[in-house]
């Protein structure tokens, strides 16, 4: 099993990385948080956490050998936790996974389904049961030491400016960091054109 791979960033496509590592390529499928992390590290070393798993259908006659990447080995151990839930993919938990472990892990812990159907592809009834079979193990993950700083959770009109940028050809991981910084800067802006404005000025700096 491929555990940890470190490698030359030397591309960043859709969903997934390429790692290069003594001549040999590596494609690693991660989140959207992660590619915001790593958006300005093509061209460095970078050690990812991997899954290794077989995507296709058991029952055919081919299956693909994919390799997902995590920053933080809690980061990797949530994931699988995640996956646990029924009715939660490999794909659909990497999808979801759009915000900090330790959002996420705090939005399960308060049973904020609200919050959870916000994610990509967590419809109401997926998130009931994220909460009712993980509400009680994602003590460890609140911790922010294994995951990074911490930013606030969006609110709902931040999430509205959100979605205006995206909409606008900006990816999310970028647009909810750029968000995040704005509103720390300026927490009295309370429109959405408002935090528009003020998170293109970051784009602009590109943190």
């Amino acid at each position: 099993m491929i555990c940890r791979v470190t490698g030359r960033l030397v591309a960043i496509a859709g969903e997934s990385v390429v790692l290069e590592q003594q001549g040999i390529a590596y494609e690693v499928l991660v989140s959207a948080t992660v590619l915001g992390e790593l958006q300005q590290r093509i061209g460095t070393d970078v050690t990812l956490h991997t899954i290794h798993y077989y995507e296709g259908n058991p029952a055919g006659s081919h299956l693909t050998p994919r390799l997902i990447g995590f920053l933080a080995e809690a980061d990797r151990a949530f994931f699988g936790a995640f996956t646990r839930v029924k009715g939660i993919s490999y794909r659909k938990a990497l999808r979801a996974m759009s915000v900090p472990v330790q959002h996420l892990a705090a939005a399960i812990a308060q049973g904020d389904v609200r919050t959870l159907t916000s994610l990509p592809e967590i419809g109401k009834k997926t998130a009931t049961q994220i909460v009712a079979e993980l509400q009680n193990e994602v003590e460890a993950f609140l911790d922010v030491a294994t995951a990074g700083p911490v930013t606030k959770p969006l609110s709902d009109v931040q999430q509205v400016a959100v979605e205006i940028l995206v909409q606008w050809g900006d990816r999310r991981a970028d647009v909810e960091r750029w968000v995040s910084a704005a509103v720390e800067e300026h927490p009295e802006l309370s429109e959405p054109d408002a935090i528009v404005r003020a998170a293109y000025r970051f784009k602009e700096l590109r943190i």
